[in-house]
């Protein structure tokens, strides 16, 4: 098969399911799903609807039952534990509605965190993070703990530590589910900003109006994808 090297997301025909008792349950039904270099997508899909498989699935922490995955040219598909290990230190940053931050690092620890996993001194990595760090503003909060934080702060903390590894895609679960309304919002201009630099996001949500931030509505309902 040839790839497209200008997708980072290339899904052929993606099937999941799971058991319930004796009987398979389909959660993904066939899903084709595209994602070109630089673009922001939002998968908008109601509780129930398999968009958390799915984004499972892109993030490499499952994979599909059958069909190809390929992920900035990588056969997902084909690839054993370790390899999926690589591949999400190395290619996606995650940003989670509850931020997974470690309660008992700083932030300036928790932010440098994927370069320490992969190898880099405490040292160089924080030399190598400043410009993400004062890109989203928390320069003056790298020796607070994350609960001495606002949640928008802690989201923003979050973001840079997705943003450090340089990944080929930024992957959000809800990120402004955890966040009032006026955070929520900073943290959408933020992803705006982001994506104008190049970056590529794909983001998960269930809410209209998060989703309008994106330069694409992908909707997912009962497994299956459609677009606007």
């Amino acid at each position: 098969m040839e790839i497209n090297r200008e997708l980072i997301i290339d899904m052929n025909n993606i099937n999941k399911g799971y058991m319930l008792g004796d009987e398979k349950v389909p959660v993904l039904k066939d899903v084709c799903f595209q994602v070109q270099k630089g673009e922001f997508v939002a998968i908008l899909g109601p509780s129930g609807s398999g968009k958390t498989t799915l984004m499972n699935i892109i993030g490499c922490m499952d994979l599909a039952d059958d069909g190809e995955y390929y992920l900035d040219g990588n056969p997902i598909h084909e690839m054993e534990e370790k390899e999926l290990n690589d591949i999400r230190n190395r290619e996606i940053g995650f940003i989670f509605q509850n931020y997974q931050l470690i309660p008992t690092y700083n932030i300036l620890q928790n932010i440098i965190m994927p370069l320490v996993v992969r190898g880099m001194s405490s040292r160089e990595a924080e030399e190598r993070c400043m410009d993400t760090i004062r890109l989203l503003g928390i320069d003056h909060r790298l020796s607070h703990k994350p609960a001495e934080l606002s949640g928008g702060q802690k989201q923003r903390a979050s973001i840079a530590r997705a943003l450090v590894g340089n990944p080929a895609l930024l992957l959000a679960d809800e990120p402004t589910g955890a966040l009032d309304s006026s955070s929520g919002k900073e943290v959408l201009r933020l992803f705006e900003k982001l994506n104008d630099m190049g970056n590529t996001i794909v983001m998960i949500t269930h809410d209209m109006n998060v989703a309008r931030a994106a330069g694409r509505i992908v909707h997912i309902i009962d497994g299956q994808l459609s677009e606007d």
